[in-house]
């Protein structure tokens, strides 16, 4: 569903605009779909439905701020890669600019990091307990990486990750990608700048609403 269509839908949808601000407000603070239904009187069901649109629509979002990134080049040539673990699932992520930024095969704003984390970075990495983070340049010019440091750091998005799978009890394997993609999100940006993000995207920051 397109932004076009979630906003065409929410118009004739039976819900009043102050409770789908109310909705997006307990969504950014976090809170379970089961505790925002019992703050505002609704069933689960109408929670988890508005919540979905709410993930779809960062997700656009994340899509136009990673493009951002790629056009005007904010990670300069240097930056840092490190891991989320879950499980058995292992994922990397760019740490530049006090950000942070999955890597995935469809939205990468460096060419070919994939590639260059698998052949030259994996081992390294994952084999040694004394070693979590890797300090690379990037040649804009030739297109490729050179790895200047490997060495043990903190890792505030694993914290900040496992903290809400922990309030959450668990992750669907299936929604496992949203998910971290999800808490990218609310790592980088605020609370006020997420709520009033959502509130834009849905055409409700025109009107006032008290929580």
């Amino acid at each position: 569903m397109g932004k076009e269509e979630i906003l065409s839908y929410l118009k004739y949808a039976k819900i009043q605009n102050e409770t789908l601000k109310k909705i997006c407000y307990y969504f950014v603070e976090d809170y379970t779909a089961i505790q925002t239904a019992q703050e505002l009187n609704l069933s689960r069901q109408t929670i988890n439905n508005y919540y979905k649109i709410i993930r779809t629509l960062i997700l656009f979002k994340q899509e136009e701020l990673v493009s951002f990134m790629s056009e005007n080049r904010l990670c300069n040539d240097s930056f840092s890669i490190k891991y989320i673990k879950l499980g058995k699932n292992i994922s990397y992520f760019i740490e530049c600019n006090k950000k942070v930024f999955v890597i995935d095969s469809k939205e990468n704003f460096l060419p070919k990091i994939n590639e260059f984390i698998e052949e030259e970075l994996e081992e390294s990495l994952l084999n040694n307990k004394r070693t979590n983070c890797a300090k690379v340049l990037f040649n804009h010019k030739e297109k490729n990486y050179m790895i200047t440091k490997v060495y043990k750091s903190s890792n505030l998005m694993q914290e900040f990750i496992d903290k809400r799978v922990k309030k959450f009890r668990g992750v669907n394997k299936q929604n496992l990608q949203l998910h971290i993609k999800e808490s990218q999100f609310r790592y980088n940006y605020s609370t006020d700048y997420i709520y009033e993000t959502l509130l834009s995207m849905l055409n409700l920051n025109n009107k006032t609403s008290t929580i």
